[in-house]
């Protein structure tokens, strides 16, 4: 009776082993979006509102902006190179004469922007500094870090600086 009873456990346990683990042969799913990053020291989750230009079927994905909100508040940032080429990995730092740059709304839309770079059109003089590193980019998502001080709001006199960002955005 005790070999029997030692039998079936065993048998039990090597039948376990053999079919509790299943490899799997789907992919696993991609990660959801999102972008993080410090405002002025304290930490800043985006939450809502994840958006990043889709891919062009028929041209260059020369120009790429990408947003998220937490709460009513926005980072928005913009990579426009204005070229016949595809934006690859690699660091864009905000520069006269490029389309780069981030406006930051801390107090909800509408309310004060502060802006670094040269987001909305390609300038002769921009406001504040930083750069946008894309580490990953392809027909699905981009993926990257950012850092930037943007110059001082006309009516608040403040600048916003953050730093630490990253992001992961499906297209």
């Amino acid at each position: 009776m005790v070999i029997s009873l030692r039998y079936f456990l065993l048998t039990g346990v090597v039948i376990l082993l053999l079919t509790g683990c299943k490899k799997s042969d789907s992919p696993a799913p991609a990660p959801s979006s999102y972008m993080r990053f410090k405002l002025n020291g304290v930490q800043v989750t985006c939450d809502n509102n994840f958006y990043a230009t889709p891919k062009s079927t028929t041209t260059a994905d020369a120009n790429i902006s990408f947003n998220a909100r937490w709460g009513n508040k926005s980072l928005d940032m913009k990579l426009f190179t204005y070229l016949t080429n595809d934006i690859a990995p690699g660091s864009y730092t905000f520069a006269t004469l490029k389309q780069y740059g981030a406006e930051i709304y801390p107090d909800g839309s509408p309310g004060p922007v502060y802006v670094a770079g040269s987001p909305n059109a390609p300038a002769a003089v921009i406001t504040g500094s930083g750069q946008i590193t894309i580490t990953e980019i392809n027909a699905q998502y981009l993926k990257g870090t950012f850092d930037f001080v943007t110059g001082a709001n006309i009516n608040t006199g403040l600048t916003m600086t953050v730093t630490n960002g990253e992001f992961y955005m499906r297209r």
